[in-house]
């Protein structure tokens, strides 16, 4: 399995969520899209997206991203311990954060 690292989080002007990736991406990830999940990779601004936020919250966005990368593109995404953060309520990073714990916890990692 792939890693990619996030280093930045970002809900834009459009209402998506953006997770940026250090470095350039891979160019496999275009594909993402064909499971019809509602994400993107934006090759531009080197992230995976959503549609437009309406009914999920942002840490749910998140969570669904991060499992479909997972699943379709067998990467695992992983944020920086430097992660920028745009847009985010302080509630929602600590729903992001809890659930990532909550993930590495349930694999046995401290």
């Amino acid at each position: 399995m792939k890693n990619e690292i996030i280093k930045e989080i970002v809900v834009n002007d459009q209402n998506e969520l953006l997770l940026k990736v250090i470095g350039n991406g891979n160019s496999i990830y275009q594909y993402v899209y064909r499971e019809a999940a509602g994400v993107y990779w934006d090759e531009r601004q080197k992230a995976f997206k959503g549609t437009p936020i309406k009914e999920w919250t942002i840490s749910k966005w998140f969570i669904h991203i991060k499992d479909i990368v997972k699943s379709v593109l067998n990467v695992e995404l992983t944020i920086d311990k430097n992660v920028s953060w745009e847009n985010i309520p302080d509630e929602e990073k600590i729903k992001i954060k809890n659930a990532l714990q909550q993930k590495l916890n349930f694999m046995g990692v401290d």
